[in-house]
């Protein structure tokens, strides 16, 4: 996963409710591309029952039926507006149930259909940036996104982030890979650099087993944490989100001091959150997300309150109930460790003086 603030609201994906005049009247005109949620309903006459009904679904969040009412009304719609207009909401109710490949093909649906739908250009470009981002897809789809968000015109943070990490894998591509040296009298903070320098230039192999060197040769509870935290954090920035949680959960066991635990127990809120949004959980994933998050806060409530808040906001939407066990504290002020300029955690390991490193964050 690449180096950024990782978690932004997903209000930008907001479904646009205007309603053209044209299509309040019944139409006997078909997309060319069948809608695979479409639903054939006598009880929609019109774009715009469908279209209300399917708002008023996704209000009660009962999103696969205001997937198909949106589709039910992009059928019904008489003009290419009204038809991109209803395939972008239909894209966003299948965001909204963490079905990402249903949704880009609604939200490219809706560019195809209207060229000129800055929304669903954005919609289209955030999607398959997250897809590449949870390794849902290769690097084409980032190509994907790059493409859509300029054409959208909007979300410059995002087209940012997502350029970088298209260079980041040309990068990759063109590196030419270190000969294998002998980790196995290297201490633990030159094992960790090394892995850091390894994971920089995309060889994640050789990362993983300098990572793992390093977890062999720690003693100190800080120290064993920071080189499992290491290794699942490899595993988020090379989109293994699910594979990471293990890593970080063991991180988290160590008992580190509060320092490195809030670090931890971030990079663990990271990756429960990034298999929920994925749409690959299993149920569970937002709650320990908040979980780890909330545990985090409760250390320093000014580290990366935003990925609580983020989380949070979810939960209350997907389990109003469940949201009700968590306070928050509030601390708005400044956080100068951020996503973006954090390293992975080198904590000072018993061994040897010279095995103090850094102190950081994990994504």
């Amino acid at each position: 996963m690449p180096q950024h603030n990782f978690f932004l609201i997903m209000a930008i994906l907001g479904v646009p409710l205007f309603v053209s005049a044209q299509d309040m009247t019944p139409t006997e005109k078909t997309s060319t591309e069948p809608n695979p949620a479409a639903v054939a309903s006598a009880d929609f006459k019109t774009f715009k029952e469908g279209y209300a009904a399917g708002n008023q679904a996704l209000k009660d969040h009962r999103l696969d039926e205001a997937a198909a009412d949106y589709g039910a009304a992009e059928t019904l719609a008489s003009s290419d507006q009204g038809k991109s207009q209803a395939a972008n909401a239909q894209g966003w109710a299948y965001w909204k149930a963490k079905k990402l490949e249903e949704a880009k093909k609604a939200f490219e649906r809706a560019v195809e259909e209207n060229g000129d739908n800055k929304v669903a250009l954005k919609n289209l470009g955030v999607v398959s940036y997250r897809m590449y981002e949870y390794g849902l897809s290769d690097v084409s789809a980032l190509k994907d996104s790059v493409k859509n968000l300029e054409a959208s015109g909007d979300d410059q943070e995002l087209l940012d982030r997502a350029n970088g990490d298209l260079s980041r894998e040309e990068g990759y591509a063109q590196v030419t890979p270190e000969p294998k040296r002998d980790i196995s009298q290297m201490r633990f903070k030159e094992l960790c650099s090394y892995g850091d320098k390894l994971q920089s230039d995309g060889q994640f192999e050789a990362a993983m087993k300098a990572f793992k060197q390093a977890a062999l040769v720690a003693v100190s509870p800080d120290a064993k944490g920071t080189a499992a935290n290491r290794q699942g954090k490899l595993l988020l920035d090379s989109h293994h989100p699910g594979e990471a949680v293990a890593d970080f959960e063991e991180a988290v066991g160590y008992k580190p001091s509060d320092k490195e635990l809030k670090v931890f127990l971030n990079s663990l809120g990271l990756s429960y959150w990034s298999v929920y949004d994925s749409g690959k959980g299993k149920g569970d994933e937002l709650k320990k997300s908040v979980d780890a998050f909330y545990k985090m806060n409760s250390i320093d409530a000014s580290y990366h309150h935003e990925n609580l808040e983020m989380a949070l906001d979810e939960l209350k939407e997907v389990d109003p109930d469940a949201a009700k066990a968590y306070t928050v504290k509030d601390d708005s002020s400044k956080d100068d460790s951020t996503l973006d300029n954090d390293k992975a955690g080198d904590a000072k390991d018993d061994k040897s003086k010279d095995d103090e490193g850094d102190s950081g964050a994990s994504k």
